[in-house]
């Protein structure tokens, strides 16, 4: 047929959260599959952005972001990580964490060059590759054991690595990148060509005193890429879809030429509520509290499974609980996450969608009102009393 349409992405369909979603709105299910919280944001953030609205700033943001917040996201990156980034030079606001790393693996990746990515994988990563006409290498995140396998990262990295892509804490495991990791990965590189983009969206959400790992902290590896953070996690507002990137003028310099023809701007009067919200006392203290709030919503999550037959790992970052199925079902997480938006009113992510895992597992969003996981411990009960092996 002349003219038809010769994809690019030819395997590629749905993402398994959309397809998840619209299953959950058709069946009126409680959504724990998409990552988004039910939690409201901060009054104060809101207010700005009404007040923000009144002022009139309706027209197009700066193409790097507004100067005032882009100046807030360094000073902080000062603070908590002591990188000195320069606002004008080394600091982006896009569309989400997401806009800039698609832009990101667009500048940095030509045909043939290889990315390594450990597996399970957030999967935006693929695709872009994909796109760009990249080598997608994919390495297992977690040893038998269940930890972070730092080996089988390391050992894939040789001359023709481009790009290595990190991301803690990681969805959908909600493991953390461990201490010492950064240093044994700098020295692999010593020698080599290959950028760093770690995606760090949920940033410093990590549990049980864990110390947050950003590679904005370590001199070596920041000269060599570039660290990703999102404002809809951080602050409960992800439909407003502002991100930044965070990195040395040079790699941020190609950044900015793909991100301008892209998304160019997002979001003026938001990142103007954020400017305003961040440094308030009331936006520090909401920063400083995450750790705590959502260690509080897993903890309240696992207790009330407690006695069944799911069993976990409790989650070390980030807002995703993995539960391990294997006494309930055998094998098919898919179906059965689908089959129990139906008939359990509860959606769940099949970790199928990322990866191959070793028993059948759901990764559940724990980002929700007290009363919201109430109701999805009752169904998920429910699953258990009515699936036991």
């Amino acid at each position: 047929m002349q003219g038809a349409v010769q994809s690019k992405l030819p395997g590629l369909g749905t993402t398994i959260f959309t397809e998840m979603t619209a299953l959950a709105n058709r069946h009126g299910a409680l959504n724990l599959a998409q990552g988004f919280p039910d939690i409201p944001p901060p009054q104060g953030l809101v207010d700005a952005a009404v007040r923000a609205l009144h002022a009139g700033t309706h027209q197009y943001a700066p193409m790097a972001g507004r100067g005032d917040l882009r100046a807030w996201i360094c000073d902080d990156h000062a603070e908590r990580h002591g990188a000195a980034y320069d606002p004008e030079l080394e600091c982006t606001i896009g569309a989400g964490a997401s806009s800039l790393i698609f832009a990101a693996i667009q500048a940095f990746v030509h045909p043939g060059d290889e990315v390594v990515v450990q597996t399970p994988a957030y999967d935006l990563y693929g695709p872009a590759v994909q796109l760009a006409g990249g080598r997608l290498i994919e390495v297992p995140l977690l040893d038998t054991e269940g930890q972070w396998d730092p080996e089988a990262l390391l050992g894939a990295i040789h001359d023709r690595t481009r790009l290595v892509i990190l991301n803690t804490p990681h969805n959908p495991t909600g493991t953390v990148c461990p201490p010492g990791f950064l240093d044994a990965l700098a020295d692999h590189l010593e020698d080599k060509p290959t950028l760093v983009l770690s995606d760090e969206v949920y940033g410093p959400i990590v549990h049980d005193g864990r110390t947050e790992i950003s590679l904005a902290t370590h001199p070596v590896l920041r000269e060599r890429g570039l660290a990703f953070g999102s404002f809809g996690k951080l602050l409960q507002v992800t439909g407003w879809k502002i991100g930044w990137a965070v990195g040395p003028a040079a790699l941020t310099t190609e950044l900015r030429k793909v991100h301008q023809y892209d998304v160019f701007s997002t979001g003026a009067p938001l990142q103007a509520a954020l400017a305003s919200f961040l440094p308030s006392t009331e936006g520090r203290n909401h920063l400083d509290g995450l750790p705590a709030m959502y260690k509080a919503k897993r903890d309240r999550l696992l207790a009330g499974l407690e006695g069944t037959a799911w069993e976990w790992t409790p989650a070390a970052g980030g807002f995703f609980q993995v539960l391990d199925a294997r006494n309930l079902i055998d094998g098919d997480d898919d179906h059965w996450a689908r089959e129990w938006t139906r008939t359990h009113g509860v959606a769940t992510i099949p970790m199928s969608a990322f990866f191959t895992p070793p028993t059948p597992q759901l990764r559940i969003c724990f980002a929700k009102q007290d009363a919201t996981l109430d109701a999805g411990i009752e169904r998920l009960r429910h699953i258990a009393a009515d699936h036991v092996c």
